[in-house]
């Protein structure tokens, strides 16, 4: 009995201490929970955030929650929502919102609970996740990798666990490119980290890791070359992000589906399935064609939809005569054979012979005779010199007109288009933006619209190739300024097309990736850099480089500057050869007036003294 009441005694002592030792326990997980709380608050007031999403399990005490709120109520977070898995968590699921969200969790035990978030969301670099640890004993560095495998197949880079342990803050953020994925987040022990070290802007280290291009050939922007290089600007720029994030490139060259070329654009398939990290090849900015399966980045030029025309026909050759200046030349230079006219009729006395002398000299004949009066030899002096650098100018313009005969004007405008007899044709899967933006209840939009006949792409290949000149062609302008500068679109140096000044449908130009991709936030940054720097200049000047080498001239970048106008001299080229005109008839007059003068005064001395 007595051995019996001993077993019940031990039993009891050990049940108590264990109670003690369980008490203690609890009440360190409690303090050291609640210090991770305490700095969770300072890294977010001191982030100066706006919108904060608080999430937590059912297992997680309320109090926690609680103590984060009157942390961040005292800082300037305009909204703060707390959710638990029972209710969800919609707003994590609105497309582009700048999010920032503290996960709760008590211990590892707890599965991560990220139905919550949606792998097809946009604007995945907006998005911020804390996730807190409250039992730090339980943490590993296999589970944090485990957890941070989830996150990535939700395409989320922006993720951060802390807990506290051994009386500081630890922080882990993540690289899914590297081996160990672990990257810990340096702090000094009294200190939290500073959002900027949570979060870093940086481009990442893919550590050689594949990057899924789709670049479709094409031969303006991207050339591919025998020995494996992408030529052009978004090939170039395809190597440029490549190199950045110290990727593999693996290209996909997308052909055809179904025996024809896409109602859709090229490479949308690719990107919409996830095949590829991003397509490569510039497409118009319209979001609602995306359909929520792709995503854009920044815009970084223009091409809009413009129409090629047929060249307009050659002017008549009799009119070559007169054209070799301007109607505002030729009006000045007859306002100058007037008022010769006039002041060499106020000087002279023999008035008959003056238009025919002026006008030998003109011509830089030689003269009859030279006039007695000063004034006007001072006159006839720039006269003369007039006339030789205008006949100069016209002998050289009539030359270039006869050698190479000028064109009538070109169809440039809307208004013109509308009324031209050209059908214009037009790919399949340019009529979707055609239908969007042409509106049926303008009057010159909707001619256009009736005018449109879609063939394949193969057909217009064919069409453009062949030169048909029946027909005008709705064309993206980076291709469409080439094409008609082409040398296999011209004979005998005359081009066969001209590009529209006036573009039917103005487009910003985009790449790109699937919807939620983790890459967008990257590759924006580096096509603003690739601008910044020049790049895309440099670029643009080597491809037109390699089209001279493969027999096209070089294109100016801006548009309708061009001019291909045979007039050597044009009006601003006579400024001088006016103003020297009236200088010298400035000086005449001077000499005139001075003439005058001194004719007076030795007539009124010579009177006085008779």
């Amino acid at each position: 009995m007595f051995i019996q009441w001993q077993k019940h005694l031990l039993l009891l002592t050990i049940l108590v201490n264990l109670a003690g030792a369980r008490e203690n326990h609890i009440s360190l997980d409690m303090k050291e929970s609640s210090n991770l709380m305490v700095k969770m608050s300072e890294i977010l007031c001191k982030a100066r955030i706006k919108v904060l999403f608080v999430y937590f399990e059912n297992k997680t005490f309320h109090e926690h929650t609680g103590q984060i709120l009157r942390e961040v109520t005292k800082c300037d977070i305009s909204y703060i929502a707390l959710r638990n898995q029972n209710s969800p968590l919609e707003a994590v699921k609105d497309d582009g919102i700048l999010m920032y969200m503290v996960m709760i969790i008590t211990n590892i035990s707890q599965p991560l609970e990220l139905s919550l978030i949606r792998k097809k969301s946009a604007a995945k670099h907006r998005s911020h996740v804390f996730l807190l640890v409250r039992d730090s004993d339980t943490v590993s560095d296999a589970w944090m990798r485990a957890s941070f495998r989830q996150f990535w197949k939700l395409w989320l880079l922006n993720i951060v666990i802390l807990y506290w342990r051994d009386g500081r803050l630890n922080a882990y953020r993540y690289n899914p490119f590297m081996d160990n994925y672990l990257i810990p987040v340096d702090n000094r022990p009294n200190d939290v980290p500073t959002l900027e070290q949570l979060f870093p802007k940086a481009i990442p280290n893919m550590q050689r890791k594949p990057l899924r291009m789709c670049i479709y050939k094409d031969d303006v922007r991207a050339i591919f070359s025998r020995q494996g290089i992408i030529l052009g600007t978004d090939g170039l720029l395809a190597a440029y992000v490549a190199e950045r994030l110290n990727a593999t490139m693996m290209i996909t060259r997308p052909h055809s589906y179904n025996n024809h070329n896409l109602s859709s654009d090229i490479c949308f398939l690719e990107v919409a399935k996830e095949y590829v990290d991003v397509s490569m090849n510039i497409r118009f900015l319209v979001p609602d064609t995306f359909k929520k399966l792709a995503e854009s980045t920044v815009s970084h030029t223009r091409d809009d939809l413009c129409v090629i025309v047929p060249k307009a026909k050659t002017a008549p050759t009799f009119w070559n005569i007169f054209r070799s200046f301007g109607s505002l030349v030729w009006i000045l230079i007859l306002v100058s054979v007037l008022v010769a006219n006039v002041f060499c009729y106020i000087l002279k006395t023999e008035v008959g012979r003056v238009p025919m002398e002026l006008f030998a000299g003109a011509l830089t004949m030689p003269m009859t005779r030279i006039p007695l009066n000063h004034a006007l030899r001072l006159f006839l002096i720039f006269w003369l010199y007039f006339g030789l650098l205008i006949c100069s100018a016209f002998r050289g313009n009539l030359t270039s007109m006869m050698v190479f005969q000028p064109y009538l004007p070109d169809i440039n405008q809307l208004g013109a288009l509308a009324r031209s007899h050209y059908h214009i044709i037009i790919r399949p899967r340019h009529v979707k933006h055609i239908q969007h933006f042409l509106s049926l209840g303008h009057q010159h939009e909707s001619r256009i619209r009736e005018q449109m006949l879609e063939v394949s792409d193969t057909q217009m290949y064919e069409m453009m190739r062949n030169n048909d000149i029946r027909f005008a062609y709705l064309e993206k302008y980076h291709i469409a300024r080439f094409q008609v500068n082409s040398r296999v679109h011209m004979h005998l140096g005359r081009p066969f097309f001209h590009l529209m000044n006036s573009c039917l449908v103005p487009f910003h130009a985009v790449y790109i990736v699937p919807y939620g991709s983790p890459y967008l936030g990257f590759l924006d940054s580096l096509i603003r850099s690739s601008h910044e720097f020049g790049f895309e200049r440099y670029w643009d000047r080597i491809m037109n480089s390699a089209f001279i080498k493969s027999g096209i001239k070089v294109v100016n970048r801006r548009r309708g500057s061009g001019n291909d106008e045979p007039v050597v001299l044009k009006l601003q080229h006579f400024h001088a050869v006016f103003a020297l005109w009236l200088v010298g008839i400035g000086m005449a007059c001077i000499v005139l007036a001075w003439e005058h003068l001194t004719h007076n005064y030795n007539l009124a001395v010579t009177k006085r003294r008779h």
